[in-house]
């Protein structure tokens, strides 16, 4: 992926300051996570990252260059978004591999992908059941 680094980044609408200047530095490799409490400011940190929202001030480096105006796509960044999409007559297995499968990777190197992604998100003991015998926080852990 590379590397991420937000330089005193911050959003206001209107009058109200919802990312106060912040510094971040994610590097390459690294699995970030962002939690807290329903409105402060999750979302719109990522919508900023991905290049969905502007910034107010600050600067954002993808790879150490200059990031700040460049257009979503153009960014080659991928976020999940609150509202996920599993398939519900697939197993938790079969839903994270999906994506691995639609681009070809081997089905050796993608079970090994699972298995590792299943261990970093604590999805291991859930691997065989369908979205609809989850919570809804492993349901947003599946959709990662």
């Amino acid at each position: 992926m590379g590397s991420i680094t937000l330089r005193k980044v911050s959003k206001s609408f209107g009058a109200t300051q919802v990312i106060p200047p912040l510094d971040l530095e994610i590097n390459d490799g690294e699995f970030v996570v962002f939690v807290g409490p329903s409105g402060c400011g999750k979302s719109t940190l990522l919508r900023l990252i991905a290049g969905l929202e502007d910034v107010s001030s600050g600067m954002i480096e993808i790879d150490g260059a200059d990031a700040t105006l460049t257009p979503p796509a153009k960014r080659g960044l991928a976020m999940v978004f609150q509202s996920y999409a599993l398939y519900p007559h697939m197993s938790v297995r079969r839903n994270i591999a999906f994506p691995l499968k639609m681009a070809g990777v081997d089905a050796k190197v993608a079970e090994e992908k699972v298995t590792a992604a299943a261990s970093v998100l604590n999805l291991t003991d859930y691997l065989e059941r369908k979205p609809g015998q989850l919570s809804g926080g492993q349901r947003q852990r599946v959709a990662i």
